[in-house]
């Protein structure tokens, strides 16, 4: 039997790798997202503004959007946020004959900065969860024979050390990213029906830096770049298969390479009276993910190519802060392309552009401590696969996320 027969048989020639995120998979529920694998929602300050936040100078989760606004000789500044989501992703066959909802409990995705700044240096690191994504469908729904459940998790810590020229602050620092790749199918054999499950993990390293502007007291504007990661990761492929077919998929090792996109966000916060506007744009580089393929470690079980061919996308974001006195009231919109084409649409990768509306608050207790909440409604919106290979579905959904966060500031 020739290989891409082989392939076919296993059903792996139709297995995609590329996961949905949205929101958040940290400590690490399954979750599906939209905008590839990466998730927008870092801190609770932040998030209440949509997600822009490389502008703003005031918040310890600077650390994260632009570390080079720390460098102000504030001193140190510490922020904690805790976000939960749940999204309901659901399929429609294009001809009508059925409609399956993933499963999906809620994720709890932390995010830790600190830093310190003295004189005209500072210093810090943000810890979080900056890609994740899942899907976990019904096991006995129409694609599980292309998918049932996938999930990507990676946690990343990021130091740096940033400079103040005056009005201009600069920042450079490095990240490690944490990565486990976990995917689950049934086997189609005909008459009989196997799964397989495979856990990789792995960890790799890239490079930051970022760029503050204070043009006038009341305007300022940032700038941030995250470099690519290249994630090798390793593990296992368990099957379960008849027995004609044991011999061909044995439980063996397996490994494949990961590579987590740049990153690069530009940004203002213009301060008139009480309240502050803020925009953001956000370039991400998902052209980087072309392809991925999964190496069995047999040479009877034939390696997995899964052509990917997404594109780089731009996320808009806007919102805005009013402050009275001890109590800040947050809103904020974005819009995020998916990266995925049509053609490339499937159960295991149902992406798609999302649209979504934050509000947000803040209480200040004293001098240094406060408390901040947010949340937001997101929309998947609805699209058709073109793929003849792939199941013919349509994709939609929604999700509510909220958060909760506590700073210190001096």
């Amino acid at each position: 039997m020739k290989p891409s027969n082989m392939l076919n048989m296993l059903g792996f020639g139709k297995l995609g790798f590329g996961t949905l995120g949205f929101g958040l998979s940290a400590a690490l529920a399954t979750v599906a997202h939209a905008g590839g694998f990466a998730v927008t929602e870092q801190t609770a300050v932040s998030s209440g503004t949509g997600g822009a936040g490389v502008a703003r100078a005031d918040d310890p989760g600077a650390a994260w959007h632009d570390p080079a606004a720390l460098a102000d000789g504030g001193g140190w500044r510490f922020d904690l946020s805790l976000i939960v989501a749940r999204p309901s992703l659901e399929a429609r066959a294009l001809d009508g004959s059925w409609a399956a909802s993933t499963d999906a409990g809620w994720s709890t995705p932390p995010h830790l900065d600190l830093s310190y700044a003295h004189d005209r240096w500072a210093a810090g690191v943000s810890l979080g969860v900056p890609f994740g994504s899942g899907v976990t469908w019904p096991t006995t729904w129409p694609g599980r024979h292309e998918i049932v459940a996938t999930e990507l998790q990676v946690f990343r810590a990021a130091p740096f050390v940033a400079w103040s020229f005056g009005k201009l602050r600069v920042a450079a620092g490095a990240h490690a990213d944490f990565g486990r790749l976990q995917i689950a199918r049934d086997l189609d054999f005909i008459d009989l029906e196997g799964d397989v499950a495979i856990d990789m993990d792995g960890h790799g390293f890239g490079v930051d830096a970022s760029a503050f502007y204070q043009a006038r007291p009341e305007l300022a504007f940032g700038a941030a770049y995250r470099g690519r990661t290249r994630l090798p990761v390793h593990g296992g492929a368990n099957f379960t298969a008849p027995d004609a077919f044991s011999d061909k998929i044995a439980d063996q090792a397996a490994q494949s390479e990961l590579v987590l996109p740049d990153q690069l966000a530009v940004g203002g916060r213009y301060q008139r009276g009480s309240y502050a506007a803020l925009a953001e744009l956000e370039l991400t580089m998902w052209s980087t993910t072309k392809q991925l393929v999964v190496d069995f470690a047999q040479t009877t079980t034939p390696d997995v190519m899964q052509d990917q061919r997404w594109h780089n996308t731009v996320a808009l974001r806007a919102g805005g802060e009013w402050t009275r006195r001890k109590l800040t009231l947050r809103h904020g919109t974005y819009l995020e392309q998916s990266p995925a084409p049509a053609d490339r649409l499937a159960p295991s990768s149902p992406d798609s552009t999302r649209l979504g509306l934050s509000a947000g608050a803040s209480w200040r207790f004293d001098r240094t401590w406060s408390v901040d909440g947010f949340v937001e409604s997101m929309w998947l919106l609805r699209r058709d696969t073109t793929d003849m290979d792939s199941l013919q579905a349509s994709y939609g959904g929604h999700a509510m996320l909220a958060g909760l966060g506590l700073r210190w500031t001096p």
